[in-house]
């Protein structure tokens, strides 16, 4: 799903708020509701506004993105792989969709 502005369409938005539920930054857990919708790959340097390159970001974690030495990829499947200033690698996840129990029910 790809659009030809900066922006994306509703059914993108939507799409990308129940894929990625919080922050996608490692350990954050600011929901959607107040995060930015990011470029992984920005739109100055030939990225598209599309699913596998769009994630949501709290506003500290998209400024901590831009302005220091941290390194993003996004996979097809939605993970996202972080390389911190240190050059370890983490890679989250997309949360499963579906109900989600504490503690599950079993």
């Amino acid at each position: 799903m790809t659009v030809d502005t900066r922006m994306p369409d509703a059914s993108l938005k939507r799409f990308l708020r129940a894929r990625d539920v919080h922050c996608r930054f490692p350990g954050c857990r600011r929901p959607v509701e107040r995060c930015d919708i990011d470029h992984t790959i920005a739109v100055e340097h030939g990225g598209p506004t599309s699913q596998p390159n769009l994630g949501h970001l709290c506003r500290r974690h998209h400024v901590q993105k831009h302005e220091k030495p941290w390194q993003l990829m996004q996979l097809p499947n939605g993970d996202y792989v972080w390389i911190t200033p240190g050059g370890k690698v983490v890679t989250t996840k997309p949360e499963p969709p579906g109900p989600k129990f504490d503690p599950p029910p079993f």
